[in-house]
């Protein structure tokens, strides 16, 4: 593995993957706004994730002083949030995931899957909304 890659740290792993506590970004492509969020340690886990603004420019929500202290957040320069998007077989039914986004913090490389209540957003919002 690249020594170069920055290693992020979740604690309590990530919903699905609770075992698994270290990943690593990498660049899907020079042109595509996604990167790979993939398992250190033998893990053969990778997960696709993108800027839900990107898709969604709408997109918000706040962010808890528990999740800022969790996360050692001391401002919002520091705060990535992605999400994760699942491609089936037909790409016109992809998805994202807005109602559980990953936070990262990019000072410390700590991060968490954090899973929004009381909103309306969707675990399976369709990337293709024509």
């Amino acid at each position: 593995m690249n020594s170069d890659l920055l290693i992020y740290q979740f604690e309590q792993g990530i919903p699905g993957f609770e075992h698994v506590n270290q990943f690593i970004l990498e660049e899907v492509g020079n042109d595509l706004p996604m990167k790979l969020m993939k398992a250190v340690g033998g893990q053969d886990i990778s997960l696709l994730i993108a800027s839900p603004f990107l898709f969604y420019p709408d997109y918000e929500w706040e962010l808890s002083e528990t999740i800022k202290q969790e996360l050692n957040i001391e401002n919002e320069e520091e705060v990535e949030i992605w999400s994760i998007i699942t491609v089936p077989l037909e790409l016109s039914k992809a998805t994202i995931n807005l109602l559980a986004p990953i936070i990262l913090n990019s000072r410390t490389k700590v991060g968490k899957q954090h899973i929004l209540h009381d909103n309306t957003y969707s675990s399976r919002a369709p990337l293709n909304r024509t």
